[in-house]
């Protein structure tokens, strides 16, 4: 794999890593209330530190805002469209007959769900590519590269030694 492709894949993979972070915490804590807002002011947060470490111009930081903007109200909408999901699992696993193929519908409703949620994230991932220089790039890979390296002694705990 050249090595363009290879950093392109590490930016990627943490921008979406990020957002799909940031989008289930925002799910588990509820979209709506106090606990939304400070999810989405953690995420802000760390956008902010993001663009604060790549040196970002005005006009990246507003084009990097709309998509963070973009991508949040996707995320939102997908989970107000999901709302009672958690019902149909419980009616499901407490049945007196587990129903296995309302359990792989279950399944596929949520495959083809982050699929249409991919299908909004990935077009602003290009857009935030686009707009970002070559060693602006650079230089937030080896932060992902550093962070992933840094926790890939398993579940949030502290690094390997």
């Amino acid at each position: 794999m050249s090595l363009h492709l290879n950093k392109t894949l590490w930016i990627g993979a943490g921008a979406l890593g990020l957002v799909l972070a940031a989008g289930a915490a925002y799910a588990a804590m509820g979209h709506g209330g106090p606990h939304g807002r400070m999810m989405k002011h953690m995420i802000s947060a760390r956008i902010e530190d993001a663009e604060d470490y790549i040196d970002a111009t005005p006009q990246q930081r507003a084009a990097i805002e709309q998509s963070k903007d973009t991508i949040l109200n996707a995320i939102e909408a997908k989970m107000k469209s999901h709302q009672g999901e958690h019902g149909k699992i419980v009616d499901v696993l407490t049945a007196d007959k587990l129903d296995t193929g309302a359990l792989y519908a279950l399944a596929n409703e949520k495959a083809q769900a982050i699929q249409d949620l991919a299908k909004v994230i990935v077009p602003e991932i290009q857009k935030i590519h686009d707009v970002l220089t070559p060693a602006q790039r650079q230089k937030l890979a080896a932060k992902a590269k550093q962070h992933h390296e840094q926790w890939q002694g398993g579940f949030g705990g502290p690094p390997q030694e």
